[in-house]
């Protein structure tokens, strides 16, 4: 019995997320249901990649990921399906599923409208067409049955670290709650670096952890999520730096 996970920029103010979950159980009731995330800024395609990426290795085998940060959405953007040998995944074709780390080997276009909810609205597919199919594919749908297959869809392609004359260059990814800058830097991206820099501010080379520097000062250290994170030990590097996603940051 594998979970449904959720992943959208719905937030929890609004009954948009209560809304998709009934629509899958009354379909499915036995479905279990796991919130990814719901918190996601909205439109932000970047972010939910991000999310997914760190989060979906870590769930069990078969685990099917609805993605529901949609911009396009009532506009002729596709739906599709996708499996990684792993997982299965429903999206909008936007790019979100890019940065998975183990990609997609296989796609298909949601068009069966025979799955969708009867009446369909242009502004929540989320309810009329991602859940309905959701509960379908755990119900055991075959996938072939979605609709034709697919093999160019939409790339957010994942940014790239530049070599400098001193180093390397990355990139914050994401801000998470916390106000850890994540950047795109990886171990094997710095090798041996002895300073990360940002905004021209040297925070050292990177800790192995926040007990090795005092409360309030800035460092740098390897998260959960395998890349490079700009922080402050008790406190948010984002405010304190004025720090947004897509800032550079230079190791040397």
């Amino acid at each position: 019995m594998f979970p449904i996970a959720l992943l959208t920029d719905f937030g929890s103010r609004d009954s948009f997320v209560a809304t998709m979950k009934g629509v899958i159980l009354s379909l499915a009731p036995k479905a279990p249901i796991i919130d990814l995330c719901h918190e996601i800024p909205p439109q932000d395609l970047r972010a939910a990649a991000f999310q997914l990426r760190t989060a979906e290795p870590y769930f069990p085998p078969a685990s099917l990921f609805v993605c529901v940060v949609d911009p396009g959405v009532g506009s002729r953007r596709k739906i599709i399906w996708g499996e990684n040998g792993r997982h299965q995944f429903l999206a909008p074709d936007n790019g979100l599923l890019s940065w998975l780390q183990r990609p997609i080997r296989r796609w298909r276009s949601v068009e069966n409208k025979g799955l969708f909810l009867p009446k369909l609205s242009a502004t929540f597919h989320g309810r009329d067409i991602f859940a309905p199919v959701a509960a379908r594919l755990w119900l055991g749908l075959p996938p072939a049955r979605l609709g034709p297959a697919m093999d160019r869809p939409i790339v957010l392609p994942f940014p790239k670290v530049e070599a400098t004359a001193k180093g390397v260059r990355g990139e914050i990814l994401y801000i998470d709650r916390f106000g850890n800058a994540i950047t795109n830097l990886s171990h094997a991206d710095i090798g041996d670096c002895r300073s990360v820099a940002f905004r021209g501010k040297s925070l050292g080379a990177p800790r192995s952890q926040y007990a090795q520097t005092e409360r309030g000062r800035p460092l740098a250290l390897f998260g959960s999520s395998g890349f490079l994170e700009l922080s402050v030990r008790d406190s948010h590097f984002a405010k304190r730096f004025h720090a947004r996603p897509g800032n550079r940051v230079d190791c040397r």
